[in-house]
């Protein structure tokens, strides 16, 4: 007879703070049966996931009976765990410390977690960078979006089912500090240039903070930009064209001889693959009016702006003693990601590319009339 049922490990993840303290009461988290596992929250946690009281930690002269739930018996500077008259063996954990430390060597905690970055547009886009900086341990964000999550969403964002209805930037705050409780986020809920100046005075810090436009349009781009300027932050853009067949990456880095989005890129010229209005419709179709926006499926979105988020951790080292960049060394300041170069899948435009998966390195960007310098518009 095969027995398909793992033995259970009996474990409690328990916080190093509980462990070294001398807190006793009743602790929360969760209980997952299948492994025997007990995930209790530290205070962070506990403030942003609420979980279910699952125990009690004790002093040894007040044992109690019970066994339906986890007792640990404080003796001396250990606490001894039982569940069901069960031992259970103490993992201790460190929140910020275990959660970033497979990324020690290349991106430091320490220096992360100074870091910020504004998301200028919270979709499918703004929401897959937001999550991967806060899993690179980022410790601070402002998320901009006026959009509610709606199910037609779910297919493309990092949000799911249960955050339908929400605005954009509140279920994407959830989601960063489910990450990170210890993350400092913001979210407004309006458009970048209905923003008021104070948010941005909080999170931007010249070069530990990256401005990232994932708005659906040129306009915001161009606006975001400039805010980027007026702050001294690094700046990039990140866009998908026709069913994101193929995206376009721009960025801008203070005190450096770059032209700006506006006077670089404009509203797009010959580059009509991606939306020029605040409205889902492509500069190259006949009657503006009629045509929706197809956005492409999720991973076409996400191959495009994993490359600009390799650039964004670049961008936010750029000062860091023996950092080693991974693209921006390489990459011009605009960059196209190919998806397909199929036609029947991008159109005709899919043709500028030599093969799939083809990422630029040889485009150049100048200044415009009105560059340099760039200057901030009210």
């Amino acid at each position: 007879m095969i027995s398909l049922k793992q033995k259970k490990k009996n474990i409690v993840m328990l916080p190093e703070s509980i462990l070294k303290s001398d807190f006793t009461g009743k602790i929360f988290g969760q209980y997952i049966e299948t492994t025997g596992v007990f995930n209790i929250y530290d205070e962070a946690t506990q403030k942003v996931l609420g979980g279910d009281v699952v125990g009690e930690i004790i002093s040894a002269n007040n044992v109690q009976s019970e066994t339906n739930v986890l007792i640990g018996v404080r003796e001396g500077g250990n606490i001894v765990f039982t569940f069901n008259n069960q031992p259970f063996e103490i993992k201790t954990y460190n929140l910020i410390q275990n959660v970033f430390s497979r990324n020690t060597g290349i991106l430091e905690s320490d220096v992360m977690t100074n870091k910020s970055a504004v998301l200028l547009g919270c979709g499918s886009v703004g929401s897959f960078v937001a999550l991967e900086l806060a899993k690179a341990g980022v410790g601070k964000f402002l998320l901009i979006d006026n959009d509610i999550f709606e199910y037609h969403n779910i297919c493309r964002h990092q949000c799911s089912i249960l955050d339908v209805g929400k605005y954009k930037v509140d279920a994407l705050a959830e989601r960063i500090k489910a990450i990170n409780p210890y993350a400092d986020v913001m979210s407004v809920p309006k458009t970048v240039e209905t923003t008021q100046r104070e948010a941005f005075d909080k999170y931007c810090f010249g070069d530990n903070t990256i401005m990232v436009g994932g708005a659906d349009n040129r306009a915001a781009d161009v606006y975001s930009n400039s805010l980027a300027v007026l702050y001294g932050t690094g700046f990039i853009s990140i866009g998908c064209w026709e069913r994101a067949f193929a995206g376009e990456i721009f960025y801008w880095l203070p005190n450096s001889e770059m032209p700006c989005y506006k006077c670089a890129i404009g509203d797009g010229g010959s580059l009509s693959q991606k939306p020029s209005k605040n409205r889902r419709i492509y500069t190259n179709e006949e009657d503006l009016t009629k045509v929706k926006f197809v956005p492409g499926i999720s991973a076409d979105i996400n191959f495009v702006t994993i490359i600009a988020v390799k650039l964004i951790f670049d961008m936010l080292n750029r000062s860091t003693p023996n950092y080693v960049p991974r693209l921006l060394n390489d990459l011009k300041q605009f960059t196209l990601v190919c998806n397909s170069n199929n036609p029947e899948v991008g159109g005709e435009m899919a043709e500028i590319f030599s093969y799939p998966l083809q990422v630029t390195t040889s485009l150049e960007v100048g200044f415009g009339l009105d560059c340099p310098p760039c200057k901030f518009s009210e």
